[in-house]
């Protein structure tokens, strides 16, 4: 991944930057910053590369990036040059350490502290969040001093009590914010993270957790609200994702080389899964420029 390193000046008092973007189309460079971004887009479409993940992005939504991940919004070429649309959309950019250090004799701010961390991954707030969110973003665009870092609590402390966001990059993190880390998940991610370029039967996995085929199928899917299939299909599509960055490997060599046995289930989970062919992934991401 040829990704960009971006700056950002903060202010020494630990309260979030704001800026409001208005322009033909978002900066297009896969780009990464140590600061924590919050982004909600106002006007506009088109595709988020986070990490090793592509997803559709347009008005109203709202993410979160961690510090030093990598992250593009590529504008539609529909939108751009178009008046009547063009990309609006308002950041916010802070310091994660001075926040947390804020907050570090706080016990009730433990679930700020979990989003912060978990948002090392991307986190797309769920549709009725971002809709409430997005008064207290607003807001801030002209709040000062104190009682604009206290709004920012605000919102950090509703987007936390959010159970049902989605987190982006499928390699890193398959279960929700708001679900305790389980030892037996844990072990099955590590063993999926190490061999999924070969063949993993359910058995062999149901085995692995000293469990039922369908045992394991319920207790997986009630811990990561996920079928075990579709976390293993995630973690090879964040693979392939990956490979295309390299132009030296074709098409087939990263389905292959990201664990699907065919063609064309590599094709069919790529689409499902990114919303494009690999063809248009390596196009769009090797296209900086839009």
């Amino acid at each position: 991944m040829n990704a960009q390193p971006y700056n950002v000046l903060l202010p020494e008092s630990g309260t979030p930057v704001v800026e409001k973007w208005n322009v033909n189309k978002f900066y297009q460079q896969i780009h990464f910053h140590k600061e924590f971004q919050i982004t909600m887009i106002q006007e506009g479409s088109g595709f988020l590369f986070v990490s090793d993940k592509v997803v559709p992005y347009e008005k109203g939504d709202v993410y979160f990036f961690g510090r030093n991940l990598p992250h593009a919004l590529k504008t539609n070429k529909d939108s751009v040059g178009n008046s009547n649309s063009g990309s609006k959309a308002i950041s916010l950019f802070f310091d994660q350490d001075k926040v947390k250090e804020s907050l570090r004799n706080v016990p009730e701010a433990y679930r700020i502290n979990k989003l912060i961390e978990s948002s090392h991954y991307g986190i797309k707030v769920n549709r009725d969040s971002a809709r409430y969110l997005t008064d207290y973003i607003e807001e801030l665009t002209t709040s000062t001093g104190l009682n604009k870092f206290l709004l920012f609590l605000k919102l950090l402390n509703v987007a936390s009590r959010d159970n049902n966001v989605m987190i982006l990059s499928p390699k890193a993190a398959p279960v929700k914010i708001g679900v305790d880390n389980n030892p037996k998940i844990a072990k099955i991610c590590a063993f999926v993270k190490e061999n999924y370029r070969e063949l993993i039967t359910l058995s062999e996995i149901a085995d692995l957790a000293h469990m039922s085929p369908t045992g394991f199928c319920r207790f997986f899917k009630s811990k990561t609200k996920k079928t075990f299939s579709q976390y293993l299909a995630e973690v090879r599509i964040g693979s392939a994702c990956e490979l295309l960055h390299n132009e030296n490997y074709s098409i087939s060599d990263c389905g292959y080389g990201s664990g699907f046995n065919n063609l064309s289930n590599f094709h069919k989970h790529f689409k499902k899964y990114t919303g494009m062919s690999p063809m248009e992934y390596r196009s769009n991401i090797n296209n900086d420029q839009g």
